[in-house]
């Protein structure tokens, strides 16, 4: 577009702004502020699509009150885009792609999604952006989308982080970041002008997904129109040097899809084995309802990354909306946090750090032991946490396999853990019950109800608690040190002896 045709775009907007409706979808009248609706567009594209209303099907939409000024910008971009618009002039198809990046195929191109729109959505969504945004940021949007090389930006992969709560966004590294949904009446207040609205709501839960924290990470990406029936979408995993323009994407902390995968599992471990660490109460801790009361669950925290959703943002793109962040939090679910700050987050990517570095030959048998450890803290029987533990400790102190494994694991998890010969006497005979008590969960399926742990007798959960702390211990020592423990030096660096059961 010419400087000439981004003032004349910019002034037919401005002309519009003045007799704006909100309709609903089908075109239905709503007596709907449109600041009211305003507000709520700004929220949704803050928090990355979400769209409380969504579950009820409630789609609203901008209009143009007066028809000659509605006339007159559609026009204008029916000849803007004339060499996208299909037979019918009227569809256009837009496709939507990844830029990927990695080592063996350099930067590529990964098909997301490809729909058709019509003139009237784009009329729609040029009306949200300049409401929300303003009317340059509205010509601006549209002049890049309308080029043949499309809108290059970044896109967002985001996912609900269950188990931590926080007040601010926090920066995770470059390209990604924690951030809190806080508290919105907003949604609620447009839903008060929405007719079916109660009817609606007595068939359909109305999520109630504040105060959750959602983890983005930015991708970067490319809007671009296609002619329709025409076959120019560009094919999966297409060059990015092959391109018939050049193409800088922008600089992200994961380039490789894979690598994005990677990251939100590993990042959901450094979380949970960090943030456990601030659980005071050893039968599972002080846990945060969503109204901010200490609850008691029994020994059921660790953090984790739940589903992952796909932001394509509003005000960058013509792209139709994705599936909303709503649609990512399960409703009646029982949500409990603990409250994080930046302190605990640093201490989280410090973690991440170690583990994503650790030795790979060992690396496997590390990520079994976290993984283990994190399913005994998620809800299932007590004899299924245990053979979890079990599992855990197997991976991290007798990798080597072999026989006598009840003795092998604890007289190596002793010596490792243990700071004189008392301690490591203390350890040795724990760690033998544990793997006892694994033994006898896998053969007979239960667990007895008060288990000897060292030289008393506890409770099941207790026992449970205890052994996970162990479990735990022995995975950050680990982490620290970088690789697994030649078991066998370790021995005979020192002695140890073995404690009457």
């Amino acid at each position: 577009m010419t400087e000439k045709r981004k003032q004349e775009l910019k002034q037919l907007i401005e002309e519009a702004m003045g007799s704006l409706v909100v309709q609903q979808e089908y075109n239905a009248p709503l007596c709907l502020p449109v600041d009211v609706y305003r507000r709520y567009m700004h929220e949704r594209w803050k928090y990355f699509g979400l769209d409380r209303l969504s579950p009820l099907w409630i789609i609203l939409t901008l209009d143009i009150g007066i028809e000659t000024a509605k006339s007159r910008l559609t026009k204008f971009i029916r000849e803007e885009l004339a060499q996208f618009l299909g037979v019918d002039g009227d569809s256009i198809s837009v496709a939507t792609y990844f830029i990927s990046s990695n080592s063996a195929h350099g930067p590529h191109l990964h098909l997301v999604d490809s729909r058709y729109i019509y003139l009237d959505f784009i009329l729609r969504r040029l009306l949200d952006i300049a409401l929300v945004r303003g009317a340059e940021a509205a010509v601006s949007t549209f002049h890049r989308c309308s080029r043949p090389e499309g809108s290059l930006g970044t896109f967002q992969r985001v996912s609900v982080v269950n188990g931590i709560k926080l007040k601010t966004d926090i920066d995770v590294c470059r390209g990604i970041r924690l951030v809190p949904l806080l508290k919105s009446d907003t949604s609620a207040e447009v839903a008060r002008y929405y007719p079916n609205f109660l009817r609606f709501s007595l068939h359909y839960e109305f999520p109630n997904f504040f105060g959750q924290t959602l983890l983005a990470i930015d991708q970067p990406g490319l809007s671009m129109f296609h002619k329709p029936r025409s076959n120019q979408e560009f094919p999966q995993g297409l060059p990015v040097r092959n391109l018939p323009f050049k193409l800088e994407a922008h600089d992200v902390g994961y380039q490789d899809l894979r690598e994005v995968e990677s990251f939100r599992e590993s990042f959901s471990q450094a979380l949970s084995l960090t943030l456990i660490d601030f659980i005071d109460i050893p039968r599972g801790g002080l846990l945060l309802a969503e109204d901010g009361t200490p609850n008691l669950q029994d020994g059921t925290f660790y953090i984790q990354l739940v589903r992952e959703g796909l932001f394509l943002a509003d005000d960058r793109t013509f792209s139709p909306r994705h599936e909303s962040i709503t649609s990512l939090i399960p409703a009646n679910r029982p949500r409990f946090f603990t409250r994080a700050n930046e302190d605990h987050i640093e201490q989280a990517k410090c973690l991440h750090e170690r583990l994503v570095n650790f030795n790979s030959k060992d690396k496997g048998k590390l990520l079994i032991a976290i993984d283990r450890w994190i399913k005994s803290k998620a809800s299932g029987s007590e004899a299924d946490k245990i053979i979890d533990l079990g599992i855990a400790l197997e991976a991290l102190y007798v990798p080597d396999g072999g026989g006598n494994t009840t003795y092998k694991l604890a007289i190596r998890a002793a010596r490792y853990l243990g700071k004189d010969k008392k301690g490591r006497e203390d350890l040795l005979a724990k760690f033998k019950q544990i793997y006892n008590c694994r033994s006898k969960a896998v053969h007979a399926g239960l667990v007895d109800t008060t288990i000897r742990f060292g030289e008393e007798k506890i409770d099941r959960p207790t026992f449970i608690a205890h052994a996970q702390d162990l479990c735990l211990q022995s995975i950050k020592k680990i982490l620290d040190d970088g690789k697994l423990t030649d078991w066998d030096s370790l021995i005979l660096s020192g002695e140890i002896e073995e404690a009457d059961n």
